[in-house]
């Protein structure tokens, strides 16, 4: 009876695509039959009706929207869409046999992670795979296919598909085992400081055109980076790029970060960053009314985070209501840039120029300053990146993969790009010559790790381009230290340069907007006596500078410095300049700025050079760290720098603890396991994550002693202060 209804409305809805009108004027429905087959033969004949005043060419199609379960006439006309028929042949002959490979291509992807997932099952061993399910949220295979080839209510919902409900359970130790063996409990409320590019940033855009189709949605983390950055690269660098002589929003772009835990817990799904720290944080008694994440716009320089965003005055606030709430003073937990972020914090609070909180302020609310993995002495590759747009990861992609990028993203692009973030620039190395050495020597010269470095090497010759040559020797040139921060070769006519010099060169490419924005606001010098640093310390410039301001006045706080060691870190370069005369296969230039000869200083990091036992590898020599940070950025200020009274002028206690880089030999732990240092991942080491709970609940007195496994202490009394 069912089946002869079905096949009445079928019938009558195919006599109704012949009613009135032009035989040219076809109406194609999408609409359901059966429950709404009242609703849809009604907007037929209205459209069929409205079909005779149109132009002969034109053809109608009627989409039903599949997620409404109740559609009216209204919402099924407001849906109609108006085409012509040249439209509709053009849109047929959009599905090309390249068009389907891709789709099949994608729908493999899906199909096969998805099933990977599932086929992984309750295993302990491969809890990891969960994250797999978490990247589907955010994934709609329906907009990157074009319209007409798969009906779309089956290419909507295949993301759907593979959303499984998985029923393992997330471990949230040490956590966990401290709560319910030792005790442990929140005593302090804390405050979270992320990284540089942990935070998600999203557009709050109306005027732009190309921003509106973004609104609200992550230009930075999410999977619609990824699409914008594929698809539609020059409004997302639109919306990325920041005005080159503000510093702040071009016009008609606003892009703000994240709010919540959430801003930070994932960078994109499956992609964790804080979650680790968080989830252990809730398992001993933590919840959003005492733990909170201070997310940032880290493209903005500290000053302007607090011109735009008041991101200070917040802060400050934040932590005033939590101690008059709780009666307990805060511990700040900050990671990378957060580090130098919080320092400049410090600094801007007590300041009449900043918070105006006076001397005290600090003291009276801070109880522990957490600094893990903080840069700060700045981090070298950030040189290379506002210098001509390239660090480790771009010099190593190997000859197709670098084509690729240069043409999809040039090294031009990315150099401008970065330029206009003033936050980045906060990292450029600090203390010039004094604490990265000469040509000749260097405080952590012969650091890196010969090992790690000697595999990388025997890979990197096997990927060589053709007609390039290992360089073990520096070709008349004596083989540089790392002090030699740009090590040019013989056929660039330039010298080696040191930090000091590499920063002139800087400021010759860099063009005049940029180097007045670098000196308005940071300083990467260094004071020496009394009289500099009572001048120095003053300055806003000098603020996020830990060798030109004091750590504030609090001698009852207390401070822990916790990072990895043990794993290769770029350190310096191997530069080289293409001649004139030289085939421009890429576009090599990064900047349009004339140096002293009048030429385009057409440099780059020669990728050719690789030397096992200087631990040169694509160009890039190596030292010890957490594969991000140099151990001088990460530890010197710790061991040495913070326990001078120059630069710590109150005393605070200064506790360094360090961690070997260890990586699981378990092929599931794609992040490297619970005893990876890694500069990110370290953030889900198993006994960093003890060592916070153990702070945060006030059992900080439980053996969190100094624990110094690398040689930092033998290379601080080789830097020159």
């Amino acid at each position: 009876m069912a089946h002869r209804k079905r096949k009445q409305a079928q019938k009558q809805s195919n006599d109704d695509d012949d009613v009135g009108g032009h035989d040219s004027n076809k109406i194609h429905s999408h609409a359901h039959h059966g429950k709404h087959n009242g609703t849809a033969r009604e907007i037929k004949e209205a459209l069929t009706k409205l079909s005779n005043t149109l132009p002969k060419d034109t053809k109608l199609e009627v989409r039903h929207p599949s997620l409404s379960r109740n559609p009216s006439v209204a919402n099924y006309i407001h849906k109609a869409l108006f085409v012509t028929e040249a439209e509709a042949l053009e849109r047929k002959k959009q599905v090309t046999p390249a068009t389907r490979r891709r789709v099949i291509l994608l729908l493999g992807i899906i199909i096969g992670m998805g099933l990977a997932t599932l086929l992984m099952g309750q295993s302990k061993d491969v809890a990891y795979m969960e994250s797999f399910a978490h990247y589907f949220q955010d994934f709609d295979l329906a907009s990157m296919v074009p319209t007409g080839m798969i009906p779309e209510e089956f290419i909507g919902n295949v993301s759907a598909m593979f959303k499984p409900e998985l029923l393992t359970e997330e471990e949230f130790n040490p956590g966990e085992e401290l709560r319910e063996v030792h005790g442990y409990k929140p005593k302090y409320p804390v405050t979270m400081i992320p990284g540089i590019v942990s935070t998600g940033l999203e557009s709050w855009s109306t005027t732009h055109n190309c921003s509106k189709k973004y609104f609200r949605k992550r230009v930075w983390g999410t999977t619609t980076m990824f699409k914008a950055v594929l698809l539609d690269k020059d409004c997302w660098i639109t919306n990325m790029r920041l005005d080159s002589e503000t510093g702040l929003d071009p016009e008609g772009v606003r892009l703000r970060a994240a709010q919540g835990l959430e801003a930070a817990d994932y960078l994109v799904p499956g992609y964790w960053v804080w979650a680790p720290i968080i989830k252990n944080l809730a398992a001993i008694g933590y919840d959003n009314n005492n733990m909170h994440l201070a997310s940032y716009d880290w493209r903005l320089s500290f000053a302007n985070l607090e011109v735009r965003d008041g991101y200070f005055s917040r802060l400050k606030a934040n932590l005033e209501l939590s101690l008059k709430v709780t009666g307990e003073k805060h511990v700040l937990v900050a990671h990378s840039m957060g580090s130098t972020v919080l320092f400049y914090f410090f600094k801007w609070v007590e300041s009449d120029f900043g918070g105006k909180g006076g001397p005290n302020w600090v003291k009276d609310h801070v109880h522990t300053f957490v600094n893990i993995a903080g840069p700060m002495l700045g981090v070298p590759k950030t040189l290379t990146a506002v210098l001509s747009g390239e660090v480790r990861d771009t010099a190593q992609l190997g000859v197709v993969s670098a084509y690729v990028l240069e043409k999809f993203f040039s090294r031009r692009e990315r150099a401008d790009l970065f330029r206009s973030w003033g936050g980045l620039s906060s990292m450029i190395p600090k203390g010039g010559n004094r604490v990265w050495g000469s040509v000749s020597s260097a405080p952590d010269d012969g650091t890196h790790d010969e090992e790690e470095t000697l595999v990388k090497a025997k890979i990197a010759k096997k990927e060589e381009s053709p007609g390039a040559v290992p360089k073990d020797k520096w070709e008349g040139k004596d083989s540089p230290s790392f002090g030699a921060m740009l090590a040019f070769a013989e056929t660039s006519d330039m010298d080696h340069h040191t930090m000091d010099e590499s920063m002139l060169l800087l400021s010759k490419m860099a063009g005049d907007d940029y180097n007045a924005m670098l000196a308005k606001t940071y300083t990467v010098g260094a004071s020496v006596t009394k009289k500099e640093m009572q001048d120095s310390t003053k300055r806003p410039t000098s603020w996020s500078n830990p060798l030109e301001a004091t750590l504030p006045n609090a001698p009852e706080m207390r401070i822990y410095c916790l990072y990895g060691v043990g794993k290769s870190t770029e350190r310096s370069y191997s530069y080289n300049r293409m001649s004139d005369f030289t085939p421009q296969i890429l576009d090599q230039r990064p900047g349009n700025v004339s140096d002293e000869t009048g030429k385009i200083p057409n440099i780059y990091i020669d990728t050719s050079v690789h030397d096992d036992k200087l631990g040169i590898s694509y160009g890039i020599h190596q030292g010890d760290g957490d594969g991000t940070v140099p151990l001088l950025s990460t530890g010197y200020m710790c061991v040495e720098g913070w326990k001078k009274n120059l630069y710590n002028p109150a005393g605070i206690k200064v506790v360094t603890r360090e961690f070997t880089h260890q990586i699981s030999a378990s092929p599931v732990d794609i992040r490297g396991g619970k005893r990876t240092a890694d500069h990110v991942d370290i953030l889900g080491n198993y006994q960093v994550t003890k060592d916070l709970l153990a702070i945060v609940a006030g059992r900080d007195g439980d053996g969190l002693e100094e624990q110094i496994f690398s040689k930092i202490r033998d290379y601080s009394a080789k830097v020159d202060l």
